[in-house]
């Protein structure tokens, strides 16, 4: 059983590269976001952001369960690297760039600002190292959701015998504050 979670600030590309990596793996794909839905785990409604407030406790029971019936999950969402799984990949990218993305997807300016702060001081990365061991990240800024998959394959094919991969896409690397 394998388990990947693919996490990252709103705008980052999450949700298409988990899609593009599920054709690639053929892994069972479990959109967070979905599943908290569908469940009822939405606990309330936050106005300010306009985004729902979900149970990630009662999520983390029902991906256990998910475990279960599926051979290998592959988890995508902002909350994704609070989940135990094998192989953590962070979508990162430039905040310029991600504020531009934002602007066009959301209209109110609180979600904009806090997910490209997030992304600005890399706090999804700094999180997901704390819950997980293995943890990668990549910077989505100029690539295609299939050139995100096809480098996410390469981590999971090489792992860490290929120290080449291992450093190029380890945690922490990524610096938007240089």
């Amino acid at each position: 059983m394998v388990i990947i979670a693919i996490s990252g600030a709103g705008g980052v590309g999450k949700t298409s590269v988990a899609v593009a990596l599920a054709k690639k793996t053929k892994f069972k794909l479990i959109h967070l976001n979905d599943l908290a839905r569908k469940k009822k785990f939405r606990m309330s409604y936050d106005k300010k952001r306009k985004s729902w407030i979900v149970s990630v406790r009662k999520l983390k029971k029902e991906v256990k369960k998910l475990e279960k019936r599926h051979k290998n999950l592959l988890i995508e969402g902002l909350f994704a690297h609070e989940f135990a799984a094998d192989v953590v990949i962070v979508l990162r990218c430039n905040p310029k760039i991600l504020e531009r993305r934002l602007r066009k997807k959301y209209s109110w300016p609180t979600k904009i600002t806090e997910n490209v702060e997030a992304e600005m001081i890399g706090l999804i990365a700094q999180e997901a190292v704390e819950y997980n061991r293995t943890v990668y990240e990549i910077d989505t800024t100029e690539k295609t959701a299939a050139r995100t998959a096809n480098a996410i394959m390469k981590i999971l094919n090489c792992g860490k015998k290929n120290y080449d991969i291992s450093k190029k896409y380890k945690a922490g690397r990524i610096n938007w504050l240089k």
